[in-house]
C-alpha cells in the first residue's frame, strides 16, 4: 500500500460525531485505495509471484547450515552420547493402582460373608447345645423340706455314679463283672463346690460313710439313694455339710461306657500295674488309653487296692477329671459335628435334677476341667476310721472337726488347708 498523505491523515482523524452531513454524497461507500507498485489497480488481484514459495526441508538445511555445521563439529558430543546410553534406564512406571471403590467394594464383601459364616456358626451351635440338652433325662432331686441350709458364696453340685445295669445287656453284664442286681444305689458320690471367685474343689464322699438319714437313722450314705432316690441323697448329704446343693448330675453303669467309649478312650498314666478279678481289668503299667469296659473296671475296683473306699474314690476323681477334659476339649466343643456326636452320647447317659439349668451343667464341666488341668482342690472328706463297726456293717466314720472346718471353708469361699 503506498504512503498516506496529510489529507489522508486528516479524514483518517475523523470523529463519528463531527463527520459532515451531505446527502447527496455516500459516504459509506469503500474509500479508494492507493495504486500497487506494479500499476494494478485493483487490490483484489493476486500477484502470484510475490507469495511465498514453499521450499522442501532438506534443501532448506541445506542451505542454511551447509558449512557451519561441520565446522562447530566435536567429537565429544558422540562421547557424551554414549555416556548417556550407557547409563542404567529407570525401572518401568508400576502399573496404576485400581480404584478404590473396587477394593473397598471387595472388603466389604469379605466382611459380609465373614458375618454370614459366624451367624451360621452360632445358629449351628446353638441348635446342637439344644440338642444335647433335650437328650438328657430330668429327675426330681430337690428336697422338700423346710429346713435346708441357707446358700454360701458360690454354688455346690453333687455329682452321683449309681450302679444301674439298666443300660446293659446281660453279655455286658458278664463281661463287666457288674453283677445281675436290680434297681441302683449310689456307687460314687462327689460335692463339687465352685466359688464365685477361685479355683473349684471337689470332695469324694465314700458311699459307705456312716451318716444319719432322715426318718431312717445312722446307715450307709449309699443307702439314702436307694431309700428316696436323689431327693433323699441331697437332703442327707445336706444336713451332714451344711451346704445347700444348687444342682444334681448322675450316670449310670452303662452311660459310662458308653461315653468314654465315644470320645475314643481316655489316657492315663498307671504307676504300678493294676489285676483285679472281680473287676474284670489287667492292666500293665505305663500310659495307655482305658477303653469303656476296663474304664468302668478301674474307678470300680476296690478289692485289690490296700486302700480300700479311699483309693477307690480318688481314682473316680482322677478319671472323671480326665474325661471331662477330653469331652471338653476345643477339637470338640468348637465342632458342632463332632459335639453333636459326643454331646447326644453323653445327654442320653445323664440325668439332671429338674432345678439343674443349662448354665449350671456348663459350670460344672467348666470346673472339672480345671480340676483336670490342677487348678483347683481334689480331696476327700476328713476321716477318723475308715473300719467303723456299726450294725449295718464296716462304715467309714468321718472326723468331725475336721470335716466340720472343711464345710466352713466351702461356706464361707475361705482356701481350702484340711487334709483327709
Amino acid at each position: 500500500m503506498g504512503t498516506r498523505g496529510p489529507a489522508d491523515c486528516q479524514v483518517t482523524a475523523l470523529r463519528w460525531d463531527v463527520v459532515p452531513n451531505h446527502p447527496e454524497d455516500d459516504w459509506t461507500r469503500p474509500v479508494p485505495r492507493t495504486p500497487r507498485p506494479d500499476g494494478s489497480a485493483d487490490w483484489r488481484v493476486r500477484d502470484r509471484s510475490q507469495e511465498t514459495q514453499y521450499i522442501p526441508r532438506e534443501s532448506y538445511r541445506q542451505d542454511r547450515y551447509q558449512g557451519r555445521y561441520d565446522e562447530r563439529y566435536d567429537e565429544r558430543y558422540d562421547e557424551r552420547y554414549d555416556e548417556r546410553e550407557a547409563r542404567p534406564r529407570r525401572a518401568a512406571t508400576p502399573p496404576p493402582r485400581p480404584p478404590r471403590r473396587r477394593r473397598r467394594y471387595r472388603v466389604r464383601r469379605m466382611l459380609a460373608l465373614l458375618l454370614l459364616a459366624l451367624v451360621a456358626y452360632v445358629v449351628a451351635m446353638a441348635v446342637v447345645v439344644a440338642l444335647i440338652w433335650g437328650s438328657v433325662s430330668k429327675v426330681d432331686s430337690e428336697p422338700d423340706v423346710a429346713d435346708r441350709p441357707s446358700g454360701g458364696a458360690g454354688e455346690n453340685y453333687l455329682l452321683v455314679g449309681t450302679d444301674s445295669r439298666e443300660q446293659l445287656t446281660q453279655e455286658e453284664r458278664s463281661e463287666f463283672g457288674t453283677g445281675s442286681a436290680e434297681g441302683s444305689r449310689a456307687d460314687t458320690v462327689m460335692l463339687l463346690h465352685v466359688p464365685t471367685v477361685g479355683d473349684p474343689t471337689l470332695v469324694s464322699l465314700p458311699r459307705d460313710s456312716y451318716l444319719e438319714i432322715r426318718d431312717h437313722g445312722f446307715d450307709k450314705l449309699n443307702a439314702a439313694f436307694s431309700l428316696g432316690g436323689p431327693e433323699r441323697l441331697v437332703d442327707t448329704v445336706e444336713q451332714a455339710t451344711g451346704l445347700r446343693i444348687s444342682g444334681y448330675l448322675e450316670i449310670g453303669f452303662g452311660g459310662f461306657v458308653g461315653v468314654v467309649n465315644e470320645v475314643g478312650g481316655v489316657r492315663l498314666c498307671l504307676d504300678e500295674a493294676v489285676v483285679d478279678e472281680k473287676a474284670h481289668i489287667d492292666l500293665a503299667a505305663g500310659c495307655q488309653d482305658l477303653s469303656g469296659p476296663d474304664a468302668l473296671g478301674y474307678v470300680r475296683m476296690r478289692y485289690a487296692d490296700p486302700r480300700g473306699d479311699i483309693g477307690r474314690v480318688e481314682r473316680q476323681r482322677e478319671f472323671l477329671a480326665a474325661l471331662v477334659a477330653k469331652m471338653a476339649s476345643p477339637a470338640t466343643v468348637l465342632n458342632p459335628v463332632r459335639l453333636h456326636q459326643v454331646g447326644t452320647a453323653t445327654g442320653s447317659a445323664l440325668s439332671v435334677g429338674e432345678d439343674t439349668s443349662p448354665v449350671e451343667a456348663a459350670r460344672m464341666a467348666l470346673a472339672m476341667r480345671s480340676i483336670a488341668n490342677g487348678n483347683g482342690v481334689s480331696t476327700t472328706v476328713p476321716y477318723a476310721n475308715l473300719n467303723y463297726p456299726t450294725n449295718v456293717g464296716s462304715a467309714v466314720l468321718w472326723d468331725e472337726a475336721g470335716a466340720a472346718a472343711l464345710f466352713e471353708a466351702l461356706r464361707n469361699g475361705a482356701p481350702v488347708t484340711v487334709q483327709p
